[in-house]
């Protein structure tokens, strides 16, 4: 093919920054900044400009009438998996509609395959992804067979190397315990430690039955991360006879261990977060797990997450706390996430809540009925304003594999204890 003329090309331009915009009138909720009440929100050249009452649109302005809605710093989804090259992948943007502006994948690929996530995926994303990267050198790729059976996989030194080369997205190393580790899920977690402290950044470990969890939990550092908090499979947070909370968890928080939902295909039960708050046990942050098997069931996206816990009895401004200011710091991000303070990034969820009689379902099909929903309405990107409602993100097609994923999913629901 012939080289192109020097004459042809066209310089690079810099990206345009978004018109300024101003949000009116709607109930602002920013956990950060103590905010809880009617403001307006301006946003000007990607950033918060202002937060406060009656503000006036800079010049060029568009003016969005949030009358009658909430508006809050744009979402932090902690647990997902957005690389398209694992069974489990999803499009990003798919979390648009939940009202995510920060999508945190939780260790979809290994240091082999991180480097074409990022250049595919992450770089140009339509939401910001944060991507801790699995100790198993090829993350997740299949859910037909647990990617550390064997530890040869797991490679603490060059997984340390490939998250010091990408710090400024990777917050921290993902291990799944459980089956996917099988009968040396300690030593599965040892090795993410390992590689987490090579290259000083926190661990997220994913507890399950067969996961040996209250080893695990005794293992953790402050500052590390349990997803699946309200797993009700086995290898939760609860006494597996007495069903009250372990006591290993109770001193793993008290250490300064970050417990996440992680609510997923598998790992939410309505029964087991009954019984983890009445001992004052709540989630430190909220998160859904979206992956291909949940996105168009169960989970969908946070909103509904979130309005789970509204009906377990936890306030909007919780449920707000632990999806925005919560996450940013448990992935040490608090200074630039998770927050409307002037100079922040221009990331913002605008979003309702619905009345009417809302079936919501946990990971074992057990629905209960809901008389609020939060639905977003309208969501910021870096200062862009999207209609989440128009968020096109189609899923991969389902396979003969993935039909005994979900028989698999549902034989294990029958079998969990009764709590």
């Amino acid at each position: 093919m012939a080289s192109m003329a020097a004459s042809d090309a066209s310089p690079a331009t810099a990206p345009t920054a978004p018109p300024p915009l101003l949000l009116r009138g709607g109930h602002v909720i920013d956990p950060a900044g103590g905010v809880d009440g009617p403001a307006d929100v301006s946003l000007a050249d990607g950033r918060v400009a202002a937060v406060g009452p009656s503000l006036q649109p800079v010049a060029g302005a568009t003016v969005l009438d949030c009358a009658g809605r909430y508006v809050c710093p744009g979402l932090i989804d902690l647990h997902g998996h957005f690389y398209e090259g694992s069974a489990y992948g999803i499009d990003p943007r798919h979390e648009l509609r939940g009202g995510v502006t920060t999508a945190v994948d939780a260790g979809t690929t290994g240091f082999i395959n991180f480097a074409d996530f990022r250049r595919h995926t992450i770089d140009g994303a339509a939401v910001r992804i944060l991507p801790f990267i699995h100790i198993g050198c090829l993350g997740i790729p299949t859910a037909g067979l647990g990617e550390l059976l064997d530890l040869r996989y797991a490679r603490p030194k060059e997984t340390a190397a490939m998250a010091r080369a990408h710090a400024d997205i990777v917050p921290g190393i993902k291990v799944r315990a459980g089956v996917m580790a099988r009968g040396h899920n300690a030593e599965a977690l040892q090795l993410a430690i390992d590689a987490a402290e090579e290259a000083k950044i926190r661990v997220m470990v994913h507890i399950s039955r067969e996961g040996d969890t209250e080893r695990l939990l005794q293992m953790l550092r402050p500052g590390d991360i349990v997803t699946h908090c309200f797993t009700g499979k086995g290898g939760g947070i609860l006494h597996p006879d007495s069903g009250d909370l372990a006591a290993a968890a109770a001193e793993a928080r008290r250490r300064g261990v970050v417990f996440d939902v992680g609510h997923g295909s598998g790992s939410f039960r309505w029964t087991t977060a009954q019984k983890a708050f009445e001992h004052q046990f709540y989630p430190d942050t909220i998160s859904t797990d979206l992956h291909r098997y949940n996105a168009d069931r169960t989970v969908y996206d946070l909103l509904t997450t979130m309005s789970k816990f509204l009906l377990l009895g936890m306030s909007i401004q919780e449920v707000v706390a632990k999806a925005t200011l919560a996450p940013a710091g448990a992935i040490g991000r608090e200074a630039d996430l998770g927050s409307l303070a002037a100079g922040r990034s221009a990331d913002v969820c605008v979003f309702a809540v619905e009345t009417g009689e809302f079936q919501l379902e946990d990971s074992l099909g057990v629905r209960r009925s809901a008389e609020r929903r939060l639905v977003a309405e309208h969501v910021v990107v870096g200062g862009q304003l999207i209609d989440p409602r128009t968020v096109q993100a189609p899923l991969r097609e389902l396979n003969d594999m993935d039909q005994e994923v979900y028989d698999m999913s549902a034989a294990t629901a029958a079998d969990a204890p009764n709590y």
